[in-house]
């Protein structure tokens, strides 16, 4: 008698990728009202054009990668590339290094805005849910 295995059902990223444009968001407004001290109001064409070049929101640019990769991911249905990207965002957020810039300015928004550190919270127990679904399912996929 032979025994196959049917594959485990694949882990849902949705969560946390909807966690991750949350926070995000938060992350670029706290940068916005930061810019905005110095500049004078931005326009969403002008905030558009900052989180692009200027150098005052490049630290998000690792963040906002991060997110890219895991829709691109979940666009091409390749399991380890979503495993992938969401261990990224693990290592990133959880705890943030505070030797990057990312995890320098990071540690400094979630001691400033608590819809950041609400937004964080979020993200961390999707990301949670997730590696838990992914032990007692035993299964490497997501999507």
């Amino acid at each position: 008698m032979t025994f196959t295995t049917l594959p485990s059902p694949p882990t849902d990223a949705a969560p946390a990728r909807t966690a991750l444009l949350e926070l995000h968001r938060h992350l670029l407004q706290a940068q916005r009202i930061q810019a905005e001290r110095y500049g004078g109001r931005m326009s969403a064409s002008e905030l558009l054009q900052a989180a692009t070049e200027d150098l005052r929101f490049s630290w998000l640019t690792q963040l906002s990668e991060l997110i890219a990769e895991l829709d691109q991911a979940r666009t091409d249905d390749d399991a380890d590339s979503v495993q992938a990207a969401l261990d990224q965002a693990r290592a990133l957020l959880a705890p943030p290094d505070p030797d990057t810039a990312f995890g320098t300015r990071y540690l400094q928004v979630l001691q400033e805005r608590p819809e950041v550190v609400f937004a964080h919270r979020d993200v961390s127990a999707a990301l949670t849910a997730i590696a838990a679904n992914k032990t007692m399912n035993g299964s490497s996929g997501a999507r």
